[in-house]
């Protein structure tokens, strides 16, 4: 069931900077389509909002780093539960990574791609891999008025399997003006959580996801400028803050 979208004043919330660093490994796959002569594998730097969200509202999420799976699934967005919960947070982009891989899966427990013309068929291969310990994303979460974030001992848990354990390091508290006018974004954001008519043009997407697509670049017709520990960040604003 979607909540009503209650919209509120910029005034009346608070932006803060977060930085997380993974503590255990987060397990994560990621898809390899086969071509004429090569393998091609798609890895993001970046975790969607929508298991971060949900792990910042305390809850332990069994989310894929990337995913594929389960495409069409529906869910509301991220943004539409911030009547409820009184946070949100944008996705989070990896800034230093360590990556481990683990195995590979071939054709007789995985999906099978029947190339054009020749119906040759090929093998998609699915590649394991774990992010590790050491890690480090950045993110910006708001709250509205006193629900505050605790400046210690902040642990999210949103990995596959039980994995996927991040502290945070570093919370700072923004400060924020709107922009008016067109604007370039190029730090990750869920297109559903953005109102349509601030988007101008299409957005460079790079995760698919069912609950709402997330996309690394494109102008908006509105932003948020959030500063905070001499970083500037430019942000699509989500529809729960009144225009």
């Amino acid at each position: 069931m979607t909540a009503t979208r209650e919209t509120y004043q910029l005034d009346e919330l608070r932006f803060y900077v977060v930085e997380l660093e993974l503590q255990s490994i987060m397990w994560f796959s990621s898809i390899t389509h086969p071509h004429l002569d090569l393998f091609v594998q798609t890895q993001m730097p970046v975790i969607h909002n929508y298991p971060l969200l949900l792990s910042l509202e305390g809850q332990i999420v069994e989310e894929s780093y990337v995913t594929k799976y389960n495409e069409y699934k529906r869910v509301e967005p991220p943004a539409n539960r911030f009547s409820k919960s009184k946070i949100y947070a944008y996705p989070l982009q990896l800034v230093k990574v360590y990556y481990r891989k683990a195995f590979l899966s071939m054709a007789e427990t995985d999906y099978i791609l029947y190339k054009p013309k020749t119906r040759l068929p090929v093998p998609i291969m699915t590649q394991y891999n774990a992010v590790a310990p050491g890690t480090r994303g950045r993110t910006v979460v708001i709250t509205l008025g006193d629900a505050v974030l605790p400046r210690n001992e902040l642990y999210l848990r949103l990995g596959a399997k039980r994995y996927g354990v991040w502290r945070a390091v570093r919370i700072l508290e923004a400060q924020t003006r709107l922009i008016k006018g067109l604007t370039k974004v190029s730090t990750p954001f869920n297109v559903a959580d953005t109102p349509r008519e601030d988007l101008a043009g299409a957005p460079v997407v790079i995760l698919k996801h069912y609950a709402g697509d997330i996309a690394i670049a494109g102008s908006v017709n509105r932003a948020l400028e959030i500063s905070a520990g001499g970083v500037t960040y430019l942000k699509p604003i989500p529809f729960f803050i009144s225009p």
